[in-house]
């Protein structure tokens, strides 16, 4: 968003400047001017978003230059700044429309509150704020940063929060799956966009086991009705999901309750991480709340039965036949004892995780002795169709290692490198945290910040460039994960090592 300044001082200039630069890197100042002449020049040239204006200025005041200027550009927000004792004329700027103003000399946390409820209605100031809620909700639920770094009265400790986890099964592998699920990412990120008001935020991010969770947030001081639009959206997320089921998509929602703040929302999520395989006895396609899977994981034998079919399934894909049949004979053992599929609500739930992630599909009387035989001719049938030489997974995951090392400083996802080898993004995740010992997130993190230590130690770059150079656009950001894994700020670090 652009932003103007305008004061005689030329050190009150500076300040603000140097302010605006720690308030987050959107914000494009786009000129800067030493009286109101100077201000229209400006405000005709560039149109901005905001203009920060003194109301003592020589030439001509600035109440003169923003009444003139609101003709100019009729959208551009007007703070003024003024002394203790120009407040009559701070009356007077805001009759005439003067969206805030600040007393010198400038605070920042006065700044950007002000910045904030200047532009809270913008559509590009409420995708940026959104989109630094990501980025913080993108560390914290990956364990890069913690609430340390948060004010008590954020949105992260004092806000509410609903999380939903999206689980996909398919008898689809490689770029067909890998396509289909990037098409749901591009469907899901633009329904947010065009639902996010003031007052609530969203957020698409990957958990450390490689699920994607859409997260939503809102704060009842900011709008009454932020907590019932989030509710809304995760009414609509489960109808957005209903179309990729003539795909071939199955796509499930475990949703959390509503929770007050980070942590709680964090445990509720980690709590639907382990439940996951549930699905397998609830129905896939579906959204299903957090107390209907308490419940079902409250009966051992269903727990176990879910996660049996869901190994099953592992296996599968990993092409571990020996461990799919192990898996089959503990299923055989578990059906013929406990008669699990006797329920109609059950076998049919089982019966369309079979079709859907297995490629089996069961007559809707089928009984146990059926399900297993099936099974079992499922693993035989795809011993036979083993290729010699198929590709080694330790070669895809160095692969992998080696595209985040070139690529490093891009905005690099698991999602975008699983696309380009043709396997699921929750398929690489898993296999790269198996074989590495560390989440992806994690990895590439570790290597950004020994980059920037680098950079730090060997060249003389402002630590907002290099944050820009490893991959961070915002400074603030940057300097949460920095100190999290290096244990001092960045400008500390390079004092250290003089």
């Amino acid at each position: 968003m652009k932003l103007i300044i305008a004061d005689d001082e030329n050190l009150i200039r500076a300040s603000i400047r140097s302010m605006i630069q720690d308030v987050e890197s959107s914000w494009h100042l786009v000129g800067e001017a030493s009286n109101g002449e100077e201000l229209l020049d400006l405000v005709k040239e560039h149109k901005p978003n905001v203009a920060i204006i003194d109301i003592r200025m020589p030439r001509m005041s600035g109440l003169e230059a923003m009444r003139l200027g609101k003709a100019i550009s009729p959208c551009t927000k007007w703070i003024n700044l003024s002394g203790y004792s120009d407040f009559a004329y701070a009356q007077e700027a805001l009759k005439l429309g003067a969206s805030d103003y600040l007393l010198k000399p400038v605070n920042p946390v006065d700044l950007e509150r002000a910045l904030t409820n200047t532009a809270k209605h913008n559509k590009e100031f409420i995708r940026m704020h959104n989109q630094q809620f990501e980025n913080s909700l993108f560390a914290l639920c990956n364990g890069l940063t913690t609430l340390k770094f948060e004010e008590l009265d954020s949105v992260y400790v004092q806000g509410w929060f609903i999380g939903a986890i999206c689980l996909f099964d398919s008898i689809h592998t490689g770029k067909l799956l890998s396509d289909l699920t990037s098409q749901f990412y591009d469907d899901l990120r633009g329904r947010l966009n065009r639902h996010l008001v003031y007052g609530m935020n969203f957020a698409m991010v990957s958990l450390p086991d490689g699920d994607l969770a859409v997260i939503g947030s809102w704060d009842p001081l900011k709008g009454a009705q932020s907590g019932e639009e989030v509710h809304r959206f995760f009414d609509l997320l489960e109808g957005i999901t209903e179309s990729y089921r003539n795909d071939g998509l199955a796509i499930t929602i475990l949703q959390s309750g509503e929770c007050h703040g980070f942590d709680q929302l964090n445990a509720q999520l980690g709590q639907l991480g382990q439940w996951n395989s549930l699905r397998a006895v609830c129905g896939i396609g579906r959204r299903i709340g957090y107390s209907e899977l308490a419940e079902e994981a409250s009966v051992p034998e269903k727990l176990k039965m879910s996660h049996l079919f869901c190994s099953i399934k592992q296996h599968l894909h990993f092409k571990a036949y020996l461990h799919y049949q192990t898996a089959v004979g503990d299923m055989e053992g578990l059906l013929l004892n406990d008669k699990l599929l006797t329920a109609d609500k059950t076998r049919l739930a089982v019966h369309l995780f079979m079709l859907h992630a297995l490629g089996i599909n069961m007559a809707e009387s089928s009984d146990d002795i059926e399900v297993i035989r099936e099974l079992r001719q499922l693993g035989e049938s795809k011993l036979l169709e083993i290729r010699p030489r198929e590709p080694v997974t330790a070669d895809l995951i160095e692969h992998v290692i080696q595209y985040m090392e070139k690529h490093y400083m891009d905005d690099v996802g698991i999602g975008q490198i699983a696309h380009q080898l043709n396997v699921s993004a929750n398929y690489l995740s898993m296999l790269f945290h198996k074989k590495t010992g560390t989440p992806f997130v994690k990895y590439l993190t570790n290597i950004r910040m020994l980059k920037a230590k680098e950079l730090l130690l060997n060249t003389n770059l402002q630590v907002k460039q290099i944050a820009e150079k490893v991959g961070y656009y915002s400074t603030r950001h940057f300097t949460k994960l920095f100190v999290e894994n290096c244990s001092s700020y960045p400008s500390d670090y390079r004092k250290s090592q003089v």
